[in-house]
């Protein structure tokens, strides 16, 4: 018998994870639950706002969730969600699609999402509920930390130190060794040539700091 899992959230990322699910075939959707009744989500039934998974875990005790909420900025949402699904009794599961390449020695964290053709080299830690797009590269030796969001084509250098609720937008290159502090914003097609010093927003090649991240402070 296949799992119960439910998706919190229905915009695009819930999509993509719903997509993902039904190729991987080991779990049985319930639903998806949002503010807003989007109607079928690629199938997949809206259940009700959030205030219904405190009675799906009754229902379904073994019950997952799916935190289908990505985003293009830095956020701190998911984090917020994952704290409400633990408190109300949910397992988060990894998430891995057939077509990603994950190494050996490579420790991953519950709720995170790794997607197609993504490639996680050996040696690397990737921390809770991270979002690991499209085409993105980890490369081996990389801490990547929780809540991080790498946008597709991402690409971390070996020895990369990605810190916690980081977003890297598309297509941006985290060169060797280099630190991204908690809470930055590095911006798509962006470079870091060398540490972040100041938690905020990073553009360019070389990436330079741009604006502080007040709601980090």
């Amino acid at each position: 018998m296949k799992d119960k899992i439910v998706i919190v959230g229905g915009g695009g990322h819930a999509k993509v994870i719903i997509n993902t699910l039904k190729k991987l075939d080991n779990y049985e959707i319930l639903g998806y639950t949002d503010i807003m009744n989007k109607g079928l989500l690629i199938g997949v039934n809206y259940l009700g706002n959030d205030e219904v998974l405190s009675d799906i875990i009754k229902e379904h005790k073994n019950c997952k969730a799916a935190i289908g909420i990505g985003g293009v900025t830095i956020s701190y949402s998911r984090q917020e969600i994952y704290t409400m699904l633990k408190e109300i009794g949910f397992g988060l599961p990894v998430i891995i699609s057939k077509d990603a390449a994950i190494s050996d020695e490579v420790s991953i964290g519950e709720g995170t999402v790794i997607l197609e053709e993504a490639v996680i080299n050996v040696s690397s830690d990737i921390g809770k509920c991270v979002i690991v797009n499209n085409g993105t590269v980890v490369e081996h030796d990389c801490i990547v930390g929780d809540f991080a969001h790498l946008a597709p084509m991402t690409r971390i250098s070996f020895g990369g130190r990605i810190g916690k609720n980081v977003f890297i937008g598309s297509g941006a290159i985290i060169i060797q060794n280099k630190k991204v502090l908690d809470n930055c914003l590095i911006g798509a097609g962006a470079v870091v040539f060398n540490d972040t010093t100041i938690e905020g927003i990073y553009l360019g090649v070389p990436a330079l700091f741009v604006i502080l991240n007040k709601k980090a402070l």
